[in-house]
């Protein structure tokens, strides 16, 4: 990252949430033991490679449908059965 001087309207923010960053900046630098893997736009910085070794978690990065801004999910391991996938209501009872 070169030593570029802020403008009015710059501002660094701090998050762990990739897909937010990517949702809101311009540009972001991505950390990794102590130094920058990575910065530039989130699109070119955020592949799934990238933020799997940062965060020792695989994830998978896809566009979002709307904005097509870069989405940062956990990978699922394993197929879960559909009814495990959203939570169980109890039934409804009539009195």
């Amino acid at each position: 990252m070169g030593r570029e001087r802020a403008t009015a309207g710059d501002a660094v923010v701090v998050l762990h949430g990739l897909g937010l960053a990517a949702a809101h900046a311009d540009r972001v630098a991505v950390l990794h033991d102590g130094r920058i893997a990575a910065d530039g736009p989130p699109s070119e910085v955020l592949g799934a490679e990238l933020p799997s070794r940062v965060h020792r978690q695989p994830v998978e990065v896809f566009p979002h449908p709307r904005t097509g801004v870069p989405l940062v999910v956990p990978e699922r391991t394993g197929a879960a059965a559909p009814d495990r996938a959203r939570p169980v209501m109890p039934e409804r009872t009539e009195e």
